[in-house]
């Protein structure tokens, strides 16, 4: 019998269960925001009388007012007329278009070495990858969701057979990657880098008659997108000049010709 009673309950049960379900408002997910300048209203709503002594809020009393914490009191002419107020709030979501950072970046690279680019541009995308994956966190330790989806659909779009499929998983794990090709510093010359050095030098180019600097803050964007970018990164400069600066001292060695005071290359061979 009590067995009867529990299955007509669960029949009784389990269709209105389904209904309130259904009726039940869906839960949605906001969308992650994309980089740029959100600007909000904030809507005037009723002023709040307040305590011409104290600031604080009163209590009405019919025709009067009264104030709980210095026990003011009065008629309601006497409150002072606050006047409700509109408040503009802006908030900067800053990023990395690596999309046009990189077609920065190659441009930048047939420009430097018109003859050899396309030859270099696989161990370029490497380079990029490196700085990718070395990228610090900013001070709060936290990566915005819209930074992250930019990497990674990054990285889908350019499917290059230097690239491991499992790219994204493990620089999400904190993996460097392509550090023997993409490292440059004072100490430490990657073999991109050095491929670029030998490039210049079949098409003739010379430290201080090219502009690097271009290619370099291309390059710089994608060591930043960690912390937001150039415009959120503080020491976005900072990091573009160490990279430069690295590349044209190595690059500048190979041409110890003294130069006049204009920067130009002198005439005069070292003896």
């Amino acid at each position: 019998m009590e067995a009867l009673i529990l299955l007509l309950i669960g029949v009784i049960a389990i269709p209105i269960l389904l209904i309130i379900t259904r009726s039940s408002p869906k839960r949605t997910q906001r969308a992650p925001e994309e980089p740029g300048i959100r600007i909000s209203v904030r809507r005037p709503g009723v002023p709040q009388l307040t305590c011409p002594r104290c600031g604080s809020p009163v209590v009405l009393r019919g025709d009067c007012w009264e104030c709980g914490w210095c026990l003011d009191s009065g008629d309601l002419g006497s409150l002072p007329c606050a006047q409700p107020h509109t408040e503009l709030q802006a908030r900067i979501i800053c990023g990395v278009d690596f999309s046009q950072r990189w077609t920065d970046l190659k441009t930048g690279l047939e420009t430097l070495v018109p003859q050899e680019a396309a030859a270099l541009l696989p161990s370029l995308l490497q380079a990029a990858v490196y700085q990718i994956s070395a990228s610090p966190l900013p001070e709060d330790g936290q990566i915005e969701e819209t930074r992250l989806r930019a990497v990674r659909a990054f990285l889908d779009s350019n499917k290059e057979p230097g690239l491991p499929e499992d790219t994204a998983a493990r620089i999400w794990r904190g993996e460097i990657l392509f550090e023997q090709e993409g490292a440059l510093a004072e100490d430490w010359f990657g073999t991109f880098w050095k491929s670029l050095l030998v490039a210049l030098e079949n098409e003739g180019a010379i430290p201080w008659d090219t502009d690097t600097d271009p290619f370099f803050h291309a390059l710089a964007c994608f060591a930043s997108w960690r912390c937001g970018g150039p415009f959120a990164d503080p020491a976005f400069l900072d990091n573009k000049y160490a990279l430069q600066r690295a590349f044209h001292d190595r690059w500048e060695a190979l041409h110890p010709e003294e130069r006049d005071g204009d920067g130009k290359e002198s005439s005069q061979q070292p003896s």
